[in-house]
């Protein structure tokens, strides 16, 4: 068995998650990464994706970020995310109409469209639509 180190998942909100894991796996900017206890201390930037964490006890959990940092410490992780949902807690309505608000920004292509948000946009709202258990059709790689 692993050894559990402390988690916390926090946005400008709230307190997503706060306890013990065994492991969890990001995503930064450089890739996957997996974290287990005594994980070289860093801190990474990660980008929008489904985050997988392995708690002490109970079953694994899911939540969807929306981007932000990972800080690995000598005793606590934490996950400082811009935005962090469950599957319990995504409105699967207002994720497919932010999933078709991007498509159709994207397909405009306009010299005034930032088109890195409106992928971020993308990016986000099919995470929530795949955590929630609902196809999105074409995801991109988040």
């Amino acid at each position: 068995m692993a050894t559990p180190y402390h988690l916390k998942i926090v946005t400008p909100e709230r307190t997503v998650f706060d306890g013990p894991v065994t492991y969890i796996i990001v995503r930064s900017t450089e890739g996957e990464i997996g974290i287990l206890a005594h994980h070289m201390q860093i801190i990474t930037p990660l980008v929008p994706h489904i985050i997988t964490v392995y708690p002490e006890a109970g079953n694994v959990e899911q939540f969807t970020i929306g981007g932000g940092f990972l800080e690995v410490g000598n005793d606590t992780t934490v996950v400082l995310a811009d935005s962090a949902e469950r599957a319990s807690e995504i409105d699967v309505a207002r994720a497919q109409l932010a999933r078709q608000r991007a498509l159709e920004t994207i397909a405009q292509a306009k010299p005034d469209i930032d088109l890195i948000r409106a992928k971020r946009a993308l990016q986000r709202a099919e995470n929530r639509l795949k955590l929630a258990g609902h196809s999105a059709g074409g995801m991109t790689s988040a």
